[in-house]
């Protein structure tokens, strides 16, 4: 890369001259005004005291006409003073630079602005072109009084060309002083630029060499100055750089070894929505080759609808989104999209999508529903009749009766227990599968959960638990299945009063909020493990078995309660003290 045509130094050159200049225009241009002000005001105090002296010899000659011009040639003769007498009406009396014969020829001067002045009894000063003298003058008038009146006028006028030759008398030696200035700078500035530009070369040659990625080379500068710092800083950024572009590309192989490696297929888009960059398993599963999708956008290399809706609302709500998506060919594959929104210091990257593959983990679980809801069905009707046939023996058609009766009366618990086991199968199943929320209307939980207390009041009564429901008289709205939030509250309430301390309490209270509603409903209880907070919500899982199959508890009830509030868009959650109580709440959405 070449030097350009006018370098650093010569502009700088160029730009010290032109200050040099400047600065001593305005030198001239100030030193000329003050001067020029100077000169006028000593010239307007001559006049003006010349004026008084002349005002004193010409008053008693007012009345003599030939004496006062014959008086006032001689006070002017030898000088440039021109002196003009004026009576009050302006006419001529006498003046230094006319014969007696044309002051009557001589224009009214009542109108000059310096007469004018003197007429109102007030020095007058006035700077004119006098077409009588033809030059520039300038003119002080004073008036000549007697008991206040005014008797006349006295003029005095020099020309003001002095003050000029005062002015160019001045100029010359600055003019001089000028070429002679400029003159140093233009030889001090084309040493200084020569020795300036080499050492800019010498930097600019190096420095070239960095932009290629070429480190070889430093930039040796010698002196002591900014020059000297400038080389060193980039040499030190020479260094900083070479180690950070090792670093960078190390990490890169490492980022691309990873992202080659990974199950799960990653693609990222910019903000646009324009494909960046994807690992193997991503064109595995979308069907591209990476090399021929750039400046493409999402649609047009997923050809699925579903995610572009995804990315829209992730990119728009400015958060990080997770959907399955179902992905159609020779194997319909399940797939879980989690978009990854990010912020702005992310340039090229607006966000990265990461799909797992959830195909078998879906078929698995289907599996699995299918199975539960396939036994339970098939175990009602057998159960049903077995609780018949026991009612019937209970009737009286064994021999030995009480003894009879205390069995039957076992047979007959356990298959209460085994039909709530398979009800709470199927209603698990039904919600598993989707099928359980059918319909959805507006509930008023405040008005709902005293209803849903009364039918607790004899297990209430029979441990004297005390209920306080905070909840009472809040209106509490939402949309959903009745009977399906009914079953939450049911199964919350029955366990808070099954593991709850005799004389224990129970309260209810809600928390409302533009995203929603959370309901909480604590007790006095046994409390959980911690150990056993995380699966409480499992199906079958009980913290105590021996005491949950004596209280009936089947296990499903908090599986239920998680299912129908995920059901809803909603969640439930668990904090537990051991020996001090528990505390569940449900979140149901706006």
């Amino acid at each position: 890369m070449g030097f350009p045509k006018i370098g650093f130094a010569k502009r700088l050159l160029v730009l010290y001259g032109i200050i040099f200049i400047l600065v001593l225009l305005v030198t001239d241009w100030t030193l000329s005004h003050f001067l020029q002000k100077r000169d006028l005001q000593q010239l307007q105090s001559s006049l003006s005291r010349q004026s008084t002296l002349i005002r004193e010899i010409a008053t008693p000659l007012l009345k003599e006409a030939p004496k006062l011009q014959s008086k006032v040639k001689k006070l002017a003769e030898g000088t440039d003073l021109r002196i003009t007498i004026i009576d009050p009406e302006g006419a001529i009396l006498a003046d230094s630079s006319e014969t007696s014969e044309a002051l009557a020829k001589m224009d009214n001067h009542a109108t000059r602005p310096e007469v004018a002045s003197a007429l109102r009894k007030e020095t007058g000063m006035s700077i004119r072109y006098s077409m009588t003298v033809q030059t520039k003058m300038l003119y002080i008038a004073i008036p000549i009084l007697e008991h206040s009146q005014i008797l006349g006028v006295v003029r005095t006028a020099m020309p003001i060309t002095r003050v000029d030759e005062i002015l160019a008398s001045v100029r010359r030696p600055v003019m001089l002083a000028a070429v002679l200035g400029i003159l140093i700078v233009l030889v001090a500035g084309i040493l200084f630029g020569g020795r300036l530009t080499q050492r800019i070369g010498r930097i600019t040659s190096v420095a070239e060499r960095y932009a290629r990625e070429d480190w070889s080379e430093k930039i040796l500068m010698d002196g002591r100055d900014e020059l000297k710092m400038l080389a060193d800083t980039m040499n030190q950024m020479a260094t900083s750089l070479r180690s950070r572009i090792e670093d960078l590309e190390s990490e890169k192989g490492k980022i691309s070894v990873i992202l080659s490696n990974m199950n799960e297929g990653v693609i990222a888009i910019s903000r646009r929505k324009q494909f960046v960059m994807a690992n193997p398993a991503a064109e595995k599963i979308f069907g591209f080759t990476a090399a021929h999708t750039q400046e493409k956008s999402l649609i047009e290399i997923t050809r699925h609808p579903q995610l572009e809706r995804i990315v829209d609302h992730a990119f728009q709500e400015q958060k990080n989104a997770s959907s399955e998506i179902q992905i159609s060919g020779k194997i319909k594959k399940t797939l879980l999209a989690n978009v990854i929104v990010l912020d702005a210091h992310a340039r090229d990257i607006g966000g990265i999508l990461v799909f797992h593959d959830m195909t078998e983990l879906r078929r698995l679980e289907n599996i699995r529903k299918e199975f539960v809801a396939n036994v339970s069905h098939e175990l009602r009707t057998p159960l049903t009749s077995i609780k018949g046939f026991i009612e019937t023996l209970l009737g009286g058609a064994l021999k030995d009766p009480p003894t009879s009766e205390r069995f039957l009366k076992i047979v007959s618990e356990e298959t209460d227990r085994l039909g709530r086991l398979v009800e709470d199968i199927l209603t698990l199943g039904e919600i598993e599968q989707g099928a359980a929320l059918v319909r959805k209307e507006k509930i008023d939980l405040a008005s709902e959960l005293p209803a849903i207390l009364e039918r607790f009041k004899t297990q209430l009564q029979e441990k004297k638990i005390a209920v306080e429901n905070r909840i009472s008289g809040k209106p509490l709205p939402l949309s959903g299945d009745r009977d399906k939030v009914h079953q939450v509250f049911v199964n919350l309430i029955d366990n808070a009063i099954k593991f709850n301390k005799p004389e224990g309490m129970i309260v209810l209270s809600a928390d409302q909020s533009p995203k929603g509603v959370v309901i909480t409903i604590e007790d006095t209880g046994i409390g959980i493990p911690e150990e056993s907070l995380g699966r409480i919500f499992e199906r079958f899982f009980r913290v105590d078995k021996a005491r949950s199959k004596e209280l009936g508890g089947t296990g499903l009830g908090l599986a239920i309660v998680k299912h129908i509030m995920e059901a809803h868009g909603g969640h439930a959650t668990c904090q537990s003290t051991p020996g001090q109580g528990s505390r569940f709440s449900v979140f149901f959405p706006a």
